[in-house]
C-alpha cells in the first residue's frame, strides 16, 4: 500500500519521467534483474537533469 501511495503522489507531483520510473520499477514489475536497472523507454536524461541540475 505504500508502495501505491509513493507512486500516486509522485504521479501528481513528480516530473511525468521521474512517476514513470517510478511506477514500471516499483509497480509494474518490470525492474530486470539487478537492482537499480531501469526498463527500456524511462527517460534517463530528464531524471539525471533533476537529480544533477548543471551538468
Amino acid at each position: 500500500m505504500a508502495l501505491a501511495l509513493q507512486g500516486a503522489l509522485l504521479v501528481r507531483h513528480a516530473p511525468t519521467a521521474v512517476a514513470d520510473a517510478f511506477c514500471a520499477t516499483r509497480l509494474g514489475g518490470d525492474w530486470g534483474h539487478a537492482f537499480g536497472t531501469l526498463p527500456h523507454g524511462v527517460d534517463l536524461d530528464t531524471i539525471l537533469d533533476r537529480a544533477l541540475p548543471g551538468h
